[in-house]
């Protein structure tokens, strides 16, 4: 007997894959490099985590990307905020590996950089380029101001300096106005063509560039008295060398080096201003002498940005950089390793930080347009931060004048604002709680940078003394701008 059922044909429905076939052979339009696939692994394992929320996830350990300092707008937050990540990444010791993201490598490989990183920074330096113990809130307000009628506005940091004694000397036009702080007392001496004076490191001589006739000469005054200055001594040079532009005594007090017009340098003995030793490195007006604070090196440099680095004890060429720019150039030294020399040109603003015994970039700015540009650098001995005078063009007028306070070529930590006239150049006090500004505007005005208990508040951080080099693109622009030998 048939049994119709057992002989009954049985069907088989193939389910349609629907979205999910879709899935697979639809293509977003994403670029090759960021395109991630949606599983990973044998069983098809699905990744939960979006690029997005990963780069905020991490943006406190990745840290901020790098913005241009001279054109930061600043809110009510920024110092707040300056101060807080950092303090706070420290204390919990937040760093890459201490994170956990919960996303798998192909994702992190995707991240795409905020910002280039143009220099290398030491890890011992906690994200700073230079040895650094910045002030915990912005704390500089003005002090004092004082009107300089007809005011030469060609006036040089050359021409102004600050002694341990509390006086102020100051030059413009056929004066020399010298001004006591203890006794509030003014006054003015008039001298044929003063083109610099410095002070002594005691504060008992002040050496004054002027002329004799029409021949260039060096003047030594006692200015131990207050009630009673003279002239101890005399030096005239002959006219082929020029002016003396520029001063610089050593530490001891016991010479002086004397820059003139057509780059000739004079290192001379103190009190009897005989000429030690006569060094013909450049040919055009020197413009800027500094000493390193340990006495290792001397740096010039002249009109067109040209600087020549000495050892000192021998007087012998250590590093020349010759600018192809031919731009005016200004640079100081930092007062706690005592090798590394921050470079300033003005229009387009650059600062570059030079390791001296390894010839090495440590860090570097550069401005791409000519809207902002510097006027004068200068380093803390205090606090080690970098004030950096800036200004901004508009067309042919200069409407924004401010004092940056860097404890980074990245990171602001104070703002001096000029309301008019700018800081040519600024000049400290002998212990480092004030600074002196002068531009334009015939005025001269002393800051208060740091309350009177810094010297013994701040303490000097022992960074390292051999600092990394950088070598990328930017730093080959800078030495084809320089030929360092």
């Amino acid at each position: 007997m048939r049994n119709d059922s057992a002989m009954k044909t049985v069907t088989f429905s193939v389910k349609k894959r629907g979205d999910q076939w879709e899935n697979e052979i639809t293509t977003n339009n994403v670029p090759p490099d960021k395109h991630i696939p949606l599983s990973y692994g044998d069983r098809f394992i699905p990744r939960r985590f979006l690029l997005s929320t990963c780069e905020r996830n991490l943006k406190l350990a990745i840290g901020k990307p790098s913005r241009d300092v001279l054109q930061l707008c600043t809110n009510v937050n920024y110092w707040r905020e300056n101060a807080f990540i950092p303090m706070m990444n420290v204390i919990n010791e937040m760093n890459d590996g201490r994170i956990y993201s919960l996303v798998d490598p192909a994702i992190l490989s995707n991240i795409s950089t905020a910002s280039i990183r143009i220099r290398e920074r030491d890890p011992g330096k906690i994200g700073q380029d230079w040895p650094c113990k910045p002030r915990a809130k912005p704390c500089a307000y003005s002090d004092i101001t004082f009107d300089l009628p007809d005011y030469n506005t060609n006036c040089e940091q050359n021409l102004v300096d600050w002694s341990t004694k509390g006086q102020i000397a100051l030059s413009f036009g056929q004066d020399v106005i010298i001004w006591q702080s203890k006794d509030d007392i003014t006054m003015a001496f008039n001298i044929q063509c003063p083109r610099s004076l410095a002070y002594s490191p005691s504060g008992e001589f002040l050496a004054i560039g002027c002329k004799c006739i029409s021949f260039p000469a060096l003047e030594l005054w006692d200015v131990a008295r207050t009630d009673d200055f003279s002239i101890l001594c005399g030096k005239v040079f002959p006219i082929k060398y020029g002016d003396v532009l520029c001063i610089e005594w050593n530490t001891t007090g016991t010479q002086l080096v004397c820059g003139t017009r057509f780059g000739t340098v004079y290192v001379l003995s103190v009190p009897e201003l005989t000429t030690i030793k006569k060094l013909q490195k450049h040919q055009l007006p020197i413009t800027i002498i500094r000493f390193s604070p340990t006495m290792r090196y001397l740096a010039t440099g002249d009109a067109e940005g040209n600087i020549v680095i000495y050892n000192w004890n021998m007087c012998t060429e250590c590093l020349s950089m010759k600018s192809r720019r031919k731009l005016n150039v200004v640079f100081d030294w930092h007062p706690w390793t005592g090798v590394d020399l921050a470079i300033s040109e003005d229009v387009p603003a650059s600062i570059v930080l030079l390791h001296v015994p390894s010839k090495k970039i440590v860090a570097y700015y550069q401005q791409n347009g000519k809207k902002f540009a510097i006027n004068s650098i200068s380093f803390s001995k205090i606090t080690g931060e970098l004030l950096v005078s800036t200004s901004s063009q508009d067309g042919a007028l200069c409407n924004d004048y401010k004092v940056l306070v860097m404890s980074s070529l990245d990171r602001i930590v104070d703002i001096l604002r000029i309301p008019d006239g700018g800081a040519r150049f600024l000049t400290w006090s002998p212990d480092g709680t004030r600074v002196a500004t002068t531009g334009s505007d015939e005025t001269l005005t002393m800051w208060k940078f740091c309350p009177a208990r810094c010297p013994n508040y701040f303490k000097r951080l022992n960074g390292p003394k051999e600092s990394n080099s950088i070598e990328n693109k930017y730093g080959n622009q800078f030495r084809k701008w320089y030929n360092i030998k």
